[in-house]
């Protein structure tokens, strides 16, 4: 019988990412006396000592960091093999698709309708999430198909096809103090003022921001309505997609203004795990791939997992 369990593992990594017995055992739902017995009886098992005690302090002996750098793959090839058991093909034509906040919704609208009326008896399911929140979606099951914006996280195992990218301007209230300077917004000059921004929803991957500088004043919101809510009343400056304000834009309610330092583009990537398979996702992969003609960028298809991309020839 092993010595070693995937359960030993997950312990040993809780207490390193908590830092101490009693907040693994809050994260883990035990009593610290419980998660010392059983470090306790994993060291014994093993015969070598993974952590050093001083008092409350703990850290990892060169055996217990040894233990955990190996025992990472192990876990990561556990929570995939998780992932494709709960992502065996469906044989109806369900889906669930979710959609980052930055992305213009209005753009699969018609695609929406298409798929209602090819597949009435259908459901379909349509969400929004934020920055890492859509990634975090895909990689916990709660998504069969996302269109995410940015970098993609190392420990999301899918595949992706880069549709094109999303160009960010910083607007404000037409009554904002930004609005009437004729030169660019400076850096000092957003920092001494309030950045109105959007909160990454991300469950368990890091959480990452947009246009927000160090140590400036923030402003979180948990979507794109807020934010513009707050912008036309003359709260502060955003970085927002054209695509997204447009109407704002037209009726005179925000306005954009030039920055010595541009906010940069985000990639735009349609993304899905890669044993999903049924009519329905067919259907969506099929139809959101043309969107790269409106992006007018094709990217090649990639397959990622545990941060080891490699294209899928």
């Amino acid at each position: 019988m092993s010595r070693l369990s995937l359960d030993a593992i997950r312990v040993i990594s809780t207490i390193k990412s908590t830092g101490s017995f009693s907040m693994a055992a809050e994260a883990l739902h035990k009593t610290p006396s419980a998660i010392s017995y059983r470090v306790s009886n994993i060291e014994n098992k093993l015969c070598v000592k993974l952590f050093h005690r001083n008092g409350p302090m703990i850290t990892l002996t060169d055996e217990g960091e040894f233990l955990l750098q190996e025992g990472a793959w192990i876990l990561n090839a556990v929570e995939d093999l998780e992932s494709r058991v709960r992502n065996i093909p469906k044989l109806d034509n369900n889906i669930r698709i979710v959609v980052d906040k930055f992305f213009p919704l209005e753009t699969l609208t018609q695609d929406i309708r298409d798929y209602i009326g090819h597949n009435p008896n259908a459901n379909i399911s349509v969400q929004r999430e934020a920055l890492n929140g859509t990634w975090d979606a895909l990689k916990n099951n709660r998504a069969d198909l996302v269109i995410a914006i940015g970098q993609i996280p190392d420990s999301v195992q899918a595949k992706t096809l880069m549709l094109g990218k999303l160009e960010f301007v910083l607007c404000v209230s037409p009554s904002h103090p930004f609005a009437a300077q004729k030169q660019a917004v400076s850096k000092n000059q957003r920092i001494n003022d309030i950045v109105v921004a959007i909160a990454d929803s991300s469950h368990e991957l890091p959480k990452r921001c947009t246009g927000i500088l160090p140590l400036q004043r923030q402003l979180v919101v948990c979507d794109v309505e807020s934010e513009l809510a707050l912008l036309k009343r003359g709260i502060g400056h955003g970085f927002l997609p054209p695509a997204l304000i447009k109407q704002e834009l037209s009726r005179g309610e925000l306005v954009t203004v030039p920055v010595d330092t541009q906010k940069g583009d985000e990639m735009i990537w349609l993304a899905w795990h890669p044993a999903s398979k049924g009519n329905g996702f067919n259907w969506w992969h099929e139809r959101l791939t043309r969107k790269s003609d409106v992006f007018n960028l094709m990217g090649r298809e990639v397959v990622r997992e545990g941060g080891y991309p490699w294209c899928n020839r």
